[in-house]
Parts: C-alpha cells; sequence; structure tokens
C-alpha cells in the first residue's frame, strides 16, 4: 500500500514539474488569482499619477427603472453625467465612492485612444507603419490599422479555427504566459491567420502590441503617457495599473484600477475633445473616431472601430435616437459616450446590464433651442 502511495505520489510529482516546465506562468497565475473587481493590494500596480484630489462628486438617485436593473445586474457604479442636467448615480452595495475599480478591457479604448492621437501628431508614422519597423523583426508582421481594429488577423497559435476571440483567462494559453512574462515573451506564439483578415476577431495581444509601440515612440512607460495625456488633464485622482509581474511594462489590454467618477471625468475630457487649449484631436480626427460614417445596420450591430466600439439608440416610438460610442469590458463594465446627447454614463458591476436599455432609463432628450 505505501509503495502505491509513494509511486502515486511521484506520478502526480513528476507531472507537476512537466506542467510548471511546459507552462511556467501557471504558479504565477495561480499565486495571483484572477484579477478581482476591487482594488486591494498594489502589488504588481504602477501608479497613475493623476489631478489633485478633491471632493467626491455629488449624484441624485437614478431612475426606479434603472435601479431595478443595476441592482438585478450585481452592479457596482452607475454614474450619469448630461451636461446640464443634474448629475445622478449609484453604487452598490459595499462600494464607496473612493474605491478603486477593476476597467478589464475598458481600458484598451484608452491606449487606441493615444495611438490615434499619436499618428495625428506625427509621433508615429502612420497607421499603415508595420509593427516590426517599432518593435523588431521578431514581432507579428502587421500594421498600426490593423491592431486598431483588430482586423489584420491576429491570434495565438492555440486558439482553434472557430474561436473569434482571444482563449481567456486559462492559466495554460498564450494570454495566460502574456499576463506574465508580457507580449515580447509570446512573440513566437502570435501568427497571422489569413482568413481572419479584414474581420474583427478579439485579440488582447493587439492592445498589449499598441502599449509597446506607444512605450517605444514615446520613450515613456505607459501609465505616464496616461497620466500625461489623459488622466491628470481630466481632472482624474491617482489610478493603478497592473504591471507584468515578470516582464517589462504595464498591461495595455486589461487592470486600471481607479474610481468610477473619474472614469466619468475621463468620459467628459473626451466628449469634449480635451480642452479648448489643448484638443486631443482635430474636429475631424475627434468626429471620425467617436463617431465615424456608418450605415445604420452596421452601426446597430455594435460596430468595433479604433478599440471604441459603435452603436446607436434607435428603437421605434423611443423619445431618444442618437448614436453612441463605448467602451466596454469584462463583467460588463462600460463607459459610454452619446454626443448628441451630451452625456457620458460610467457603469460598473458583476453582471453585464443590457447596452440600450440602460440609456435609455436614464438619459433625457436635449431641450430644442
Amino acid at each position: 500500500m505505501r509503495k502505491l502511495v509513494f509511486v502515486g505520489f511521484a506520478v502526480v510529482f513528476m507531472a507537476s514539474i512537466g506542467v510548471v516546465s511546459a507552462f511556467p506562468q501557471v504558479p504565477h497565475l495561480i499565486i495571483e488569482g484572477f484579477p478581482p473587481q476591487v482594488m486591494g493590494n498594489t502589488a504588481n500596480l504602477v501608479r497613475v499619477d493623476g489631478a489633485q484630489q478633491g471632493e467626491p462628486l455629488s449624484f441624485s438617485t437614478p431612475p426606479d427603472a434603472s435601479l431595478s436593473r443595476f441592482y438585478h445586474a450585481q452592479g457596482a457604479a452607475l454614474l450619469v453625467d448630461q451636461g446640464n442636467f443634474a448629475p445622478v448615480g449609484v453604487y452598490g452595495e459595499g462600494i464607496d465612492s473612493n474605491m478603486r475599480l477593476n476597467s478589464y478591457s475598458m481600458v484598451k479604448t484608452l491606449v487606441g485612444l493615444l495611438v490615434v492621437r499619436a499618428v495625428e501628431r506625427g509621433d508615429l508614422p502612420s497607421l499603415n507603419t508595420s509593427v516590426q519597423d517599432i518593435l523588431g523583426r521578431e514581432a507579428p508582421n502587421i500594421v498600426i490599422a490593423d491592431l486598431l481594429t483588430m482586423s489584420g488577423g491576429l491570434a495565438a497559435t492555440s486558439e482553434s479555427v472557430k474561436r473569434e476571440r482571444d482563449e481567456g483567462y486559462s492559466p495554460f494559453s498564450v494570454l495566460g504566459q502574456m499576463h506574465i512574462y508580457g507580449v515580447e515573451d509570446v512573440y513566437d506564439d502570435l501568427e497571422i491567420r489569413t482568413d481572419w483578415v479584414g474581420n474583427f476577431h478579439y485579440q488582447s495581444a493587439n492592445t498589449a502590441l499598441l502599449g509597446r509601440i506607444l512605450e517605444v515612440a514615446y520613450e515613456t512607460p505607459l501609465a505616464e503617457l496616461l497620466s500625461e495625456i489623459i488622466w491628470q488633464p481630466a481632472g482624474a485622482a491617482d489610478a493603478y495599473w497592473r504591471a507584468y509581474p515578470h516582464g517589462d511594462g504595464i498591461t495595455a489590454y486589461c487592470c486600471l484600477y481607479a474610481r468610477p467618477q473619474d472614469w466619468l471625468r475621463v468620459g467628459r475630457f473626451i466628449l469634449e475633445n480635451g480642452t479648448e487649449d489643448t484638443p486631443l484631436f482635430s474636429p475631424v480626427v475627434w468626429q471620425d473616431w467617436i463617431l465615424p460614417s456608418l450605415s445604420g445596420e452596421t452601426r446597430g450591430n455594435g460596430a468595433y472601430g479604433d478599440h471604441l466600439r459603435h452603436d446607436v439608440l434607435d428603437r421605434d416610438g423611443a423619445p431618444i435616437q442618437a448614436p453612441f460610442a463605448y467602451a466596454m469590458g469584462h463583467l460588463g463594465q462600460v463607459m459610454y459616450l452619446v454626443p448628441d446627447l451630451d452625456a457620458v454614463v460610467v457603469r460598473f458591476g458583476s453582471e453585464p446590464q443590457l447596452l440600450h436599455s440602460t440609456l435609455y432609463e436614464l438619459l433625457e432628450p436635449l431641450p430644442e433651442g
């Protein structure tokens, strides 16, 4: 019996050694765990310097219908800034206004914004610049424009033919490896699928590459770029961004911990195209990024632009008819931008809630004239 126990132990031990040898990221991912919704300790987090923190924003209570949907979907925060209307907002159970919540993939949109801005300013040569020209020949053979739209066929070698997104958070996936060691560590595991080229396929490595491109172009860490160009000018308080534990740089595709009210400030900053003295873009580029010319059918199907999604409020007979843009993350974290209604809506939670109904229940038509 003892011999069988010893043999069993030896088999498990050798198998474990084999797994760790093949997938060295696994122990690190198990220890760290899945990125939590609420920020705990700051291990592996880099501070994004913000503006001097003032008093929390004050909100009135949202309409009953929106509250019901919010609580049903285990909402953590739902905040609305609609120009001259009184701001409304609510926090979920156990959440207060100073807690920093995980953006998950919502932060991808800010990386996309920085790239589009860098191209317009000439800090990056053009959208058609090869990634290899910036990051070296070991990087994927793809251009910046295709990374922005996730339509260049970039895939992990472990992705199946039928999948149209990255493999998720499996500790054995290429994304899991990248999450610990950085995007440079998985160059050999990324490929261009010719049958995917020209079509949208979600893959976080696109954003990871864009983050590295920005750092090389500006010779500045990504957290500093976000702070200088967006976070501080928007008046947002300090945030914290996850760094690769055993690699260089920030997880550009995930995990910016910030107060929801500061996402509301950032959304307002983007909606107003920065400030009059320091705009983010020229008016033409801003319009093309936030509300590009799309057919109703394309926009209504949730079109993916340059790291920003697009949709439309168009229910028959509804008082609100307007296109909108939005950034979205895991668990239904959303920042809505609705230029025609001068509105920014920020939603955090533990489950997604209906995208369009959320806006219909919260927003009001602007007064005529």
